[in-house]
């Protein structure tokens, strides 16, 4: 393999086009006090922190290929039952790209790089109490063990880790940056983080028999098809009811609402095709896109909003 095929195998194993979570970092930037913004420290802390998160996923990410070769439910869902959104061309193991001893020090590369920067990121920000770097350490290593070591996406917490680790990506830099958390912090990162749990429970929806064929546990599997879906349609309206009652009450003006509108009616047509219509990974490919889309408008409101 030539040094390019190399890197670009690399990447594929640790899905460096799926920069979805780095969309966190503009948000909090605009959350960011203006005396916060004009400190050179901020920006110092803040990239480390960012790079060190990035490394972290990128490992959460190639172990769960390396558990997904290991127990073939990889090859099954990629190479023999493919599809134009999910094709085993983004899994260099499955196609031999990669043996499993080059994957596995990549992985733990990215693991020690990543825990250095973010450490340091937060010791060189204004605020880091130990409890503080104790919390974002414990969370990127429950977020390393995801479908790896312990496997939480494989006893049940799947939904939770991915979740919290994203709430994580907000709150951590924020906490370290202004010494506490707002309540819009807190309502955008529970948003953001709510929107990309949504693309792996679509995911979830096709893997149903695979999942459970290697014993992973999840909502999907331990409810069924017909109960998984009732219960999509439920989160499919549950962040549209939440905003409208935290604006009915005050915590977020009408604007913020405005702004959101078009993420909420991508989420019902992401309901319709994904879970209706049985197109699960269509369901998956929109629940990117108004993550990115929930992710830019929020970043917008925070310039324009109070």
């Amino acid at each position: 393999m030539t040094p390019v095929a190399s890197v670009r195998a690399y990447g594929r194993l640790a899905n460096l086009y799926f920069l979805d979570y780095n969309l966190a970092y503009p948000m909090v930037a605009t959350l960011l006090p203006a005396a916060v913004l004009r400190e050179g420290r901020t920006w110092a802390a803040f990239a480390l922190m960012i790079v060190g998160y990035f490394l972290l996923h990128c490992a959460v990410i190639a172990f769960d290929d390396i558990t997904g070769f290991r127990d073939g439910s990889d090859a099954k869902n990629y190479r023999d039952n493919p599809s134009a959104l999910r094709r085993a061309h983004w899994k260099p193991l499955v196609t031999g790209e990669l043996n499993l001893a080059q994957a596995l020090r990549f992985s733990w590369t990215c693991v020690v790089a990543g825990f250095v920067l973010l450490v340091t990121g937060l010791l060189v920000a204004p605020y880091h109490p130990l409890w503080l770097i104790v919390v974002a350490v414990v969370g990127g290593s429950v977020s390393v063990q995801y479908s790896y070591g312990l496997k939480f996406s494989h006893i049940g917490f799947q939904e939770l880790v991915l979740l919290l680790f994203t709430l994580e990506l907000v709150l951590i830099p924020y906490y370290a940056l202004t010494g506490g958390v707002s309540a819009r912090s807190v309502i955008e990162g529970a948003l953001f983080a709510f929107w990309l749990m949504m693309v792996s429970w679509y995911s979830n929806l096709r893997d149903i028999a695979a999942d459970r064929e290697v014993g992973r546990i999840n909502i999907a599997t331990l409810t069924g098809e017909r109960s998984y879906i009732a219960l999509l349609g439920v989160l499919a309206v549950a962040d549209i009811v939440a905003v409208i009652a935290l604006v009915a009450t005050g915590w977020l003006p009408v604007l913020f609402l405005a702004l959101l509108l078009p993420v909420f009616a991508a989420r019902l047509v992401q309901f319709q095709l994904g879970a209706i219509k049985r197109n699960p990974l269509l369901g998956r490919l929109l629940g990117r896109r108004l993550a990115w889309a929930g992710a830019v408008l929020m970043t917008i409101g925070n310039l324009i909003t109070p």
